[in-house]
């Protein structure tokens, strides 16, 4: 597999999220990759994104820019089908953090704004699952 640029292969890890493929998120994320969730849990197993989208299958991100620099990518964007109300995901805006080594996802990390973070110091607990409208973004014409 020819390597492409940091950016290309987070928005095709993306595109694997969106379309719940396991194979292709496991072919672009590292043997050794740290996943740090919104409150700061490290995680370092390559299978972390099955169990999610097992529980969430209509999980999806919603780029609404990507940033680059060096092996660095920031994708601000939204999610639909998550463990988040719709109320509060409607309103926020995340941010997703990735290095890329050698072609692959060595760290993918998790930001959210201040309402979710507040709910879910209150709660202690995950904010509970509830109906995505489904919607899907085209992400294939982004290089």
């Amino acid at each position: 597999m020819a390597e492409s640029s940091p950016g290309a292969t987070v928005l095709r890890f993306i595109e694997y999220v969106n379309e719940g493929d396991l194979a292709g998120i496991a072919s672009l994320i590292s043997e050794d990759l740290k996943f740090t969730d919104i409150r700061g849990r490290v995680y370092m197993e390559k299978g972390f994104m099955a169990g999610y989208l097992a529980e969430f299958p209509n999980h999806k991100i919603h780029v609404l820019h990507a940033l680059r620099g060096g092996d660095g990518v920031a994708i601000i964007g939204q999610t639909t089908g998550s463990h988040v109300p719709r109320e509060i995901e409607e309103r926020e805006t995340l941010v997703w953090t990735a290095e890329v080594k050698d072609g692959l996802i060595s760290e993918w990390r998790v930001y959210w704004g201040d309402e979710y973070a507040q709910r879910s110091q209150e709660n202690k607990e995950a904010v509970p699952a509830r109906e995505s409208p489904g919607l899907v973004r085209d992400l294939s014409t982004v290089h």
